[in-house]
């Protein structure tokens, strides 16, 4: 069991005036200069790749587009911007599969968040979910997904998954994470010769739980000028924690997916409770300075498992890098 156990916790581990301006005092404002109108297309990636003797092998990939498109300006009450996801490509075929099949039933995806008067991320809106067609749709996704998987997933106990992840909040959440990062240092003041420590918490996707993180966040003296202002973050979790957190979660997870096999099954925590689990996160995003518009942004999560003299190493990129502005190059 551990050579199936073993790749599923490494991939777990895995989951704030009217121009931004340099300041005076060597410091740095991110601040949104956006008017109704402005669309912005990003190119969004995300690739798995393992290590395994200093050797990087890809083993997932995809990628779609993002047009950011603001409806709403109001300078006491923010913005609101509307986002289009089109044109995904994944490597996974039952991902490739699971939004095949949403594209069917919903067309692109299409939603919206807001942000406070500097461009500092609030919420996303509501996403709505299936409503009357959700059994119908979680039974056309659960059938795509065992049609292409074959580790012998138990059918019911996956179908009660898909329902779940197809709750309206469980996709408002889902959303959030993936576009608040974005915006998480707009409205700041930053001097550009401090470090900045914080704490994060990292909650388990579906079934909950927090992943404590330490991290410290820095401007970057070399790359920012007054075009665009540069910020790089680094996080990591106590190893300990992280093994807590992580195994607890796939014991769940791994035996509610047996079904009726569950009890022939041993407890994940068990069989890693000498493993040594680490994760540390890596960041760098450039901002541009006169309109508050994230020109790319870069997100690493190294990911190592360590047991019995053995390790596994993983690592998940997510990067978005702008296209065009308003239709242009």
């Amino acid at each position: 069991m551990k050579k199936v156990f073993f790749p599923l916790v490494v991939l777990l581990a895995g989951l704030l005036p009217a121009f931004a301006q340099m300041m005076p005092d060597s410091s740095v404002q991110v601040v949104a200069y956006w008017n109704v109108g402005d669309k912005y297309l990003y190119q969004v990636e995300n690739i798995k790749s393992n290590i395994v003797h200093g050797d990087t092998t890809v083993v997932e990939k995809s990628a779609e587009l993002l047009e950011f498109e603001v409806v709403s300006a109001d300078e006491e009450k923010g913005y609101r911007v509307k986002v289009t996801s089109r044109d995904s490509q994944m490597s996974d075929p039952a991902k490739a599969a699971v939004k095949e099949k949403m594209i069917e039933r919903f067309g692109n995806d299409v939603y919206f968040f807001e942000t406070g008067p500097y461009g500092e991320f609030l919420r996303i809106l509501p996403v709505e979910g299936p409503d009357g067609q959700s059994d119908a749709l979680s039974e056309e996704i659960t059938d795509a997904i065992l049609q292409q998987d074959t580790t012998g997933l138990d059918r019911n106990a996956l179908l009660q998954m898909v329902r779940q992840m197809l709750q309206s909040e469980v996709l408002t959440a889902s959303l959030a994470g993936e576009i608040s990062p974005l915006f998480a240092y707009h409205g700041s003041r930053l001097s550009l010769k401090d470090e900045y420590t914080f704490e994060d918490a990292v909650p388990m996707p579906i079934t909950g739980g927090m992943l404590k993180m330490n991290g410290r966040f820095w401007v970057s003296q070399q790359w920012t000028d007054a075009y665009s202002v540069v910020i790089q973050m680094y996080k990591e979790a106590d190893p300990e924690d992280a093994k807590r957190v992580i195994t607890s979660f796939l014991d769940g997870m791994v035996k509610s997916l047996a079904g009726k096999n569950a009890t022939d099954i041993p407890s994940v925590e068990e069989v890693y409770k000498d493993a040594r689990i680490e994760i540390e996160d890596f960041m760098l995003e450039e901002v541009h300075l006169d309109t508050g518009w994230p020109l790319e942004w870069h997100f690493t999560r190294r990911s190592q498992v360590e047991m019995e003299g053995k390790s596994q190493n993983q690592l998940m990129r997510r990067s978005f890098t702008m296209l065009f502005v308003d239709g242009q190059e």
